[in-house]
């Protein structure tokens, strides 16, 4: 027996003895249907004001946006009202519409009208980059390299560089990467990095390759290190990519661990490896590579403490960071008696004493801590001793090596009284040092 149902007007066959059963089935159908529709009208709106808040956005060439949006919802799936849009993540059409406002900004620069573009029938971003190719492409460009046009994390040398390789122009006639010693090599082996590299790990890449690494080093250094980036020493670090392809095979652990070894002695603050006190400048800001072996340099990573303590550069483990001196100068301290007042000048040489001595004349000469463990100057103290008591009076920095006293300054940075300059006229002419001052 047949039913026709009131919502969608579909017949449904029914046995006569249990009609009950045909209403149920089928509303549940009808209320599928419905919600089917409902969420495709509502993606599309969505969809429709996303393309429009883009728009708006860019008003001064809103015309050409349009035509470019056209174009790619008549020809693809990528701002498609289709069921397939379903399926992507709204972060994807984000994408796909700030790239086609970036390649709108460079319009100036488009070989061809976007009406030519035939897409493939292939991924999203598949066809996204064969729009980025058919408008800007007059020589090959990377495939890798598409991804600039869409990233949200970009910089805008990257679009130009893009341009550059669509001209037919090579790497190293890029002006912005004039920093970095580009090799022939290395400019050919970049143009042929995998796909599924971003644009400066593709130029690590073609310099791990170009030295004679391979791509599973390449990809080490890129994915767990520091080397995924540009440095502000691209020479030293090429010294130490060459080490570790003379010395492979190593392990990706040994690998990542020897970089960051290697980057905490040279370029991190000592307090950061070291501990609270060692200073600012790195512990060892001259290490290299040079004459080192493998075994030499697991040898260094196992004892460099040990060794850093012998040299007399960091302090012992039973000694605490800012009780640990730097080297005297070679100026004397001072002591004057009279009347029964004792006055002393001595070189402050540990970073506790810095900071003490800051603390009660309440100034920054704590600050000078990097300064003076290089030997780069010298902080003084004057006291009073009357009795029992002993008060600060004056903290005085001198250059050790030119023996000029650079300032003299008392509590709060205040201007010394006479009789604390008197006294430290006599110090200096007992040193023979320079103050311009005192004339």
């Amino acid at each position: 027996m047949r039913h026709r149902c009131a919502l969608c007007a579909n017949d449904v066959v029914q046995g006569a003895c249990n009609v009950n059963l045909v209403l149920p089935f089928c509303l549940t159908s009808c209320i599928s249907i419905m919600t089917s529709h409902n969420q495709k009208y509502h993606t599309s709106r969505r969809l429709d004001d996303l393309i429009t808040h883009y728009a708006l956005s860019h008003r001064s060439s809103s015309r050409m946006f349009w035509r470019l949006i056209y174009v790619v919802r008549s020809r693809s799936n990528l701002l498609s009202h289709r069921a397939k849009i379903r399926n992507l993540k709204q972060s994807d059409i984000e994408r796909v519409l700030t790239c086609c406002t970036r390649m709108i900004r460079y319009q100036f620069a488009w070989k061809r009208f976007p009406e030519a573009w035939v897409p493939p029938d292939a991924s999203l971003f598949v066809q996204l980059r064969s729009l980025v190719q058919h408008l800007f492409d007059q020589y090959p460009v990377p495939n890798f390299m598409a991804s600039v046009w869409w990233n949200n994390q970009y910089a805008p040398w990257e679009l130009k560089l893009y341009q550059h390789l669509a001209k037919g122009l090579s790497l190293r006639q890029f002006s912005v990467l004039n920093h970095l010693r580009i090799t022939k090599r290395m400019a050919a082996l970049f143009m042929q990095a995998p796909d599924d590299l971003r644009l400066i790990e593709s130029i690590r890449w073609g310099h791990v390759l170009s030295l004679g690494g391979d791509d599973r080093l390449a990809r080490i250094l890129i994915s767990q290190t520091c080397l995924g980036m540009f440095t502000e020493d691209e020479k030293f670090w090429e010294s130490v990519i060459r080490f570790l392809i003379q010395n492979q095979p190593l392990s990706a652990d040994e690998i990542v661990e020897i970089v960051r070894f290697i980057q905490e002695q040279r370029f991190v603050p000592a307090e950061t490896v070291w501990g609270r006190g060692a200073g600012e400048d790195p512990v060892q800001p001259d290490f290299t590579l040079r004459g080192r072996t493998l075994m030499s340099l697991r040898r260094h990573q196992a004892n460099w403490r040990s060794e850093l303590i012998e040299k007399g550069l960091m302090p012992p483990l039973d000694i605490h960071p800012l009780d640990f001196p730097w080297k005297r100068c070679k100026i004397s301290s001072f002591r004057f008696e009279e009347e029964g007042i004792a006055w002393t000048i001595d070189e402050l040489l540990t970073p506790r004493e810095l900071r003490n001595e800051g603390r009660v004349m309440q100034h920054c000469v704590a600050e000078y801590t990097s300064e003076c463990a290089r030997g780069m100057t010298t902080i003084w103290s004057m006291k009073c001793h009357q009795g029992t008591r002993k008060r600060r009076t004056l903290t005085i920095e001198v250059a050790p090596k030119a023996k000029v006293i650079l300032q003299a300054s008392g509590k709060q940075n205040c201007t010394p009284s006479v009789e604390v300059s008197e006294i430290l006229k006599r110090w200096a002419k007992q040193e023979s040092l320079w103050y311009e001052t005192m004339a």
